[in-house]
């Protein structure tokens, strides 16, 4: 089971959504634990227990929200141990953080937009890190290319045990995009065929690097071209 970390206040359901059926398609099993303060996920995918804690199918996708661990998980399921291919975590806290050991992730992405709140609580996110952590960023901005906000970024961070992977993948914050997310809550299915060739690039290059070594990113840009 490979885990992948996704860290940051930004809302990262959709994007994960869109990376999770995008590896499903490629024939893994896939599982998106939503460990978020605020659980968005729980208001998203359908509820199929009375507890806090559940795991709901979703476009044929597992999510599990309301976890604070894998064995919580495992129990929930009747398992021993989860038989997932990939996991991917979504976390924003510190607790879950720890409670995860998204640290250990196979890869872990910084997922943010330039917005100040995001930022800064970036460093309550990371605080719980102690050892060296790599980071590769996902920016979502109107303004991909104003290297003042990444300059910002990396000073805020300066005294945090974090190093950077050199690619930094960019998302345009754009309405389009924006209303294919919004069409896709309304039809409760993840279409990826009308995000823009930008989006789709990054969606491509992020489950390249999650599937890297298993299936090369040739097949995974002709998935996605015949408009999953």
């Amino acid at each position: 089971m490979e885990q992948i970390g996704f860290i940051g206040a930004y809302d990262k359901k959709d994007l994960l959504l869109n990376i999770a059926k995008i590896i499903s398609k490629l024939n893994k099993n896939v599982l998106i634990v939503d460990a978020t303060i605020m659980q968005r996920l729980r208001y998203v995918i359908p509820k199929i227990s009375s507890t806090p804690a559940y795991v709901s199918e979703y476009d044929g996708i597992d999510v599990a929200v309301g976890f604070m661990n894998y064995m919580n998980i495992a129990s929930y399921l009747g398992k021993t141990n989860l038989d997932y291919d990939v996991v991917l975590v979504d976390t924003d806290n510190p607790q879950t953080m720890s409670s995860f050991m998204v640290q250990n992730s196979k890869i872990n992405f910084f997922v943010t937009s330039y917005d100040e709140f995001e930022l800064q609580r970036s460093l309550e996110i990371l605080s719980v890190v102690q050892a060296p952590i790599n980071l590769t960023k996902i920016v979502i901005s109107s303004d991909m290319e104003n290297k003042n906000h990444d300059d910002y970024l990396d000073y805020i961070l300066k005294d945090y045990p974090v190093t950077w992977n050199e690619n930094k993948i960019l998302f345009p914050d754009t309405d389009s995009d924006r209303e294919v997310t919004l069409t896709n809550q309304l039809i409760k299915q993840i279409n990826i065929k009308d995000y823009s060739s930008t989006y789709k690039d990054g969606l491509e290059y992020i489950v390249s690097l999650i599937l890297e070594g298993i299936i090369d990113q040739s097949s995974i840009r002709r998935l996605i071209n015949r408009k999953v």
